[in-house]
């Protein structure tokens, strides 16, 4: 019984060999498809869809975890409280990663390629690293007013990581593919304009001179903008997903 569900949930290629129509009078035979025909290439998807509904969990939590880094940046008054709301996602955050990854050990048929779920898995997760990473500096430096650009990228990232929880609900359903890559090229969009702000934001904290505010800046706007490339980056995974199973 473990064997024939092993057999059902694998993708399954089914090709013959080439067929032509062939005329007994003249003895010539056509190729009716060129080369060969192709019986059909038949995936059948494995009914556990647990690594979906955890990459969908972990999505959550980081569209969740970057929202709350936006109202951290306007709410300043507020920031411890939103620093611990942040360190609690990131928790969260790690432990359906951590379910993604036993169960991927433990599973022989997966719905994609393990070395894809790892990497939607590992990326997801370092979004929300690198949020919380430009939380904790904002308190650690005893940041007074948040620079400009730190809120121009929190908001962006939040767009952004909407696409990208978008596109990871798609992933049940690859016949999606023309939705699924368009949320992919606007997160690269938003990921170049993140790049400008970043850029932007240290021209004009190196006109400043003022050193220590040019490292403080510095290392916190980069977090975001980092979480801005990783998302970037996952796009870039899901659209080669979408390639192998098309």
């Amino acid at each position: 019984m473990l064997i024939l569900s092993m057999v059902v949930s694998a993708t399954v290629y089914l090709r013959v060999s080439p067929v032509y129509n062939y005329d007994c009078r003249t003895g010539i035979k056509t190729d009716i498809d060129q080369q060969e025909a192709t019986v059909g290439r038949l995936r059948l998807m494995p009914h556990d869809e647990h690594f979906f509904g955890f990459f969908e969990d972990a999505a959550n939590i980081m569209v969740a975890s970057s929202e709350t880094l936006e109202h951290m940046l306007d709410d300043f008054d507020n920031a411890e409280v939103y620093r611990k709301q942040i360190s609690n996602l990131e928790h969260k955050g790690d432990t359906v990663i951590h379910q993604v990854m036993d169960k991927l050990n433990r599973t022989f048929v997966t719905p994609l390629d393990p070395e894809d779920i790892r990497d939607i898995a590992s990326h997801l997760d370092d979004v929300i690293d690198y949020v919380q990473a430009a939380s904790e500096r904002l308190v650690l430096y005893q940041v007074v007013t948040p620079h400009k650009a730190s809120k121009e990228l929190a908001k962006l990232l939040v767009v952004t990581t909407n696409e990208v929880r978008k596109v990871i609900f798609m992933l049940r359903d690859l016949r999606q593919r023309k939705e699924i890559v368009t949320h992919c090229i606007e997160i690269n969009r938003l990921e170049n304009a993140g790049d400008k702000i970043y850029r932007e934001a240290l021209g004009q904290l190196f006109k400043q001179g003022d050193a220590l505010e040019l490292i403080r800046w510095k290392e916190i706007v980069e977090q975001i903008e980092n979480a801005m490339d990783t998302c970037e980056d996952l796009a870039d995974v899901i659209e080669s997903v979408v390639v192998k199973n098309a």
